[in-house]
C-alpha cells in the first residue's frame, strides 16, 4: 500500500450569505459549495441519483441543538449512507465541540480531510494512522465499504475519458489518433466493469431497455 492518493481533489468552501427560515432552502447552494459531492465520503452525487437523492446533514445534530437547524455553516451536503450512519451521533454537550477523547467528527469545511484520510492505489479510503481523529469517523460512517472504491474509480475513469475524447478531436488524421482511440476503448471497458458493480445486481441490460 505504497501509493497514497489525496482523499479529495477539491475541498468544500461555503460561499452562501443568504438567510432562510427553512434549511432545505439552502440545498442549491450546498450542492455548489460541496462540488456535488458528499461532504463526508466525497462520493459524486451523479452515481447515486443526483441532488434529489442526496441529503442535508446537520453537522451538530438539530435534535440536540435546535438553534443550529437553519445555520448554513452547520449544514453538510451528504449522501444518504453517511447521513443515516451519522444520524444524531454527537459526543459532547456543545455544538462547538465535535470531539470527546479523540472520538467524534471532523468538520468537512473547516478541517482539511486530506490530512486525515487518503486513498490507496485501488481507491479504498483509509484513515491516516498518524492522526487519531479520523479513526472514529472511518468506522462510524463505514468509509471502508467497497462502494467508495467503485465510485472513486468511476469518477477517475470518467475524467480520463473526457480528456482523451478532447484530445481525439484535436488530432484526427494524426498517427497518435489510433493510439488514443485504443486507450479510450480500454477505459470504456474498465468503466463498464465498475458500473456493473453498482447497477449489475439491480437489473440486467435486457430488462432495463
Amino acid at each position: 500500500m505504497n501509493v497514497k492518493h489525496p482523499f479529495r481533489s477539491k475541498s468544500p468552501l461555503l460561499n452562501c450569505d443568504k438567510t432562510y427560515k427553512n434549511y432545505r432552502s439552502f440545498k442549491s447552494y450546498l450542492i455548489k459549495d460541496f462540488n456535488n459531492r458528499c461532504g463526508y465520503c466525497d462520493a459524486f452525487d451523479g452515481w447515486s441519483g443526483g441532488p434529489r437523492v442526496y441529503h442535508i446533514d446537520h453537522f451538530a445534530p438539530k435534535s440536540r441543538f435546535p438553534h443550529m437547524e437553519n445555520e448554513y455553516e452547520n449544514l453538510v451536503y451528504a449522501c444518504p449512507f453517511c447521513n443515516l450512519a451519522k444520524g444524531d451521533d454527537w459526543l459532547s454537550d456543545s455544538e462547538n465541540i465535535s470531539f470527546v477523547a479523540d472520538k467524534g467528527y471532523l468538520n468537512p469545511v473547516s478541517d482539511d480531510y486530506n490530512d486525515y484520510f487518503f486513498r490507496d492505489a485501488y481507491g479504498n479510503i483509509h484513515s491516516n494512522t498518524e492522526t487519531v481523529q479520523a479513526f472514529y469517523m472511518h468506522k462510524k460512517l463505514k468509509l471502508y465499504l467497497e462502494r467508495h472504491r467503485i465510485m472513486w474509480n468511476l469518477t477517475r475513469i470518467w475524467k480520463n475519458k473526457i480528456k482523451i475524447r478532447e484530445a481525439l478531436e484535436k488530432c484526427k488524421g494524426a498517427e497518435r489518433y489510433n493510439e488514443l482511440l485504443m486507450h479510450y476503448a480500454e477505459l470504456s471497458i474498465e468503466f463498464d466493469e465498475f458500473l456493473e458493480y453498482i447497477i449489475g445486481d439491480i437489473r440486467e441490460p435486457e430488462e432495463a431497455i
